[in-house]
């Protein structure tokens, strides 16, 4: 009886034996076929920064202070103020260079929300050192370019050209003109747009 029982244990121990084995064996065998990786793919974020009379204008889109308007010397009007029948210009750099992406830049002009002297005008503007392209049509003193990618200069200098218009085509008096030389606001706005372009995917071959 005692060896029939001992036979018993030393089968059942040979069986957990067995177990642990055949447990370990597919831990193993699992074990090969399990795999976990892992990895940070950097990417490069194209840039997208603008400057305007050289100054940041993602960080900052209030460049005022920037413009300086020049008048035209006039025997009868004095230095460094616009009257009835002055013309003078400003300039406008935008410095595009650290772009990463082609883009369409739209500049409007239009007389500002605080204007009173409704007789002031865009005559024209020009490029760089290109010729003076005259505005026909006041309501609509916008200009709209295209900078593709790795081509064209990359800093522009745009020239935009004023009149306080005086005699043809005049909406005030003589007596809204007085008006204005007392209190009035001469003021124009400037707004500029800058629009990345769609992509355009080339297909792999």
């Amino acid at each position: 009886m005692n060896k029939i029982i001992q036979n018993r244990k030393f089968r059942l121990l040979l069986a957990c034996i067995s177990l642990l084995l055949l447990i370990d064996l597919v831990q193993d065998t699992y074990a090969k076929y399990i795999t976990s990786v892992e990895a940070n793919a950097p990417f490069t974020i194209a840039r997208w920064y603008f400057e305007v009379n050289e100054q940041d204008v993602i960080s900052n889109n209030d460049f005022s202070n920037t413009i300086v308007p020049y008048f035209d010397a006039n025997t009868n009007i004095a230095s460094g103020v616009i009257a009835p029948t002055s013309t003078g210009h400003f300039e406008i750099e935008i410095d595009h260079s650290d772009v990463g992406v082609s883009f369409d830049q739209v500049i409007s002009l239009v007389q500002s929300n605080d204007n009173t002297v409704s007789d002031i005008i865009f005559t024209g503007y020009k490029v760089n050192d290109g010729n003076v392209i005259n505005f026909t049509d006041q309501e609509h003193t916008s200009i709209t370019t295209t900078h593709l990618l790795g081509q064209g200069a990359t800093t522009n200098t745009y020239t935009f050209y004023i009149e306080w218009l005086d005699g043809t085509g005049e909406t005030m008096t003589n007596a809204d003109d007085t008006e204005a030389s007392a209190s009035g606001t001469a003021e124009v706005a400037v707004n500029i747009q800058f629009i990345q372009k769609a992509s355009q995917n080339q297909n792999q071959g």
